[in-house]
């Protein structure tokens, strides 16, 4: 088996043994800015393909915990980013000129995204103060998800 193939099987069982290592630990940690189970996994993905791609950077880190949370937080960037940008009274959010995302969600998308990643609210609570089903807040919820995943997905961060 020639060097370059042995090494890359060895940086493939390094990659999975991270995982097997860090992955809970990780999931918990994207989940905890994110709130989405579907979210959390895509930015798993997401990541351990940024590891496989650093792997030897992360070999050298003094802490390798803290070196895949720097990328996690690199990953979610936009994602906290855009949270941000929602820190006004629910009632009162307006388009912040400065987030491309925030500006690309309409009205809607924007109050419901911020109250509920920002404000914290639930999407029965919600539903209850803008008088919608609790299906349309879900809906409304998930364009405005679709909207930070295209434009992940456009400007080629994953």
């Amino acid at each position: 088996m020639p060097q370059e193939q042995s090494l890359k099987i060895t940086q493939q069982q390094g990659v999975l043994n991270l995982y097997d290592k860090y992955a809970a630990m990780l999931l918990g940690y994207i989940f905890e800015i994110v709130k989405d189970n579907e979210l959390a996994e895509q930015y798993m993905v997401s990541i351990f393909k940024s590891i496989s791609e650093q792997y030897h950077d992360i070999l050298k880190a003094d802490n390798t915990w803290c070196r895949l949370q720097q990328l996690a937080k690199v990953k979610l960037t936009d994602f906290v980013k855009t949270v941000k940008d929602c820190d006004v009274p629910a009632s009162t959010i307006i388009i912040n000129a400065q987030n491309k995302l925030i500006n690309q969600m309409n009205m809607e998308q924007q109050n419901v995204f911020c109250a509920v990643y920002y404000h914290g609210k639930s999407i029965n609570k919600l539903a209850v103060e803008l008088n919608k089903s609790e299906l349309e807040i879900r809906k409304t919820l998930k364009e405005a998800f679709l909207i930070i995943r295209k434009d992940r997905e456009h400007t080629g961060v994953h």
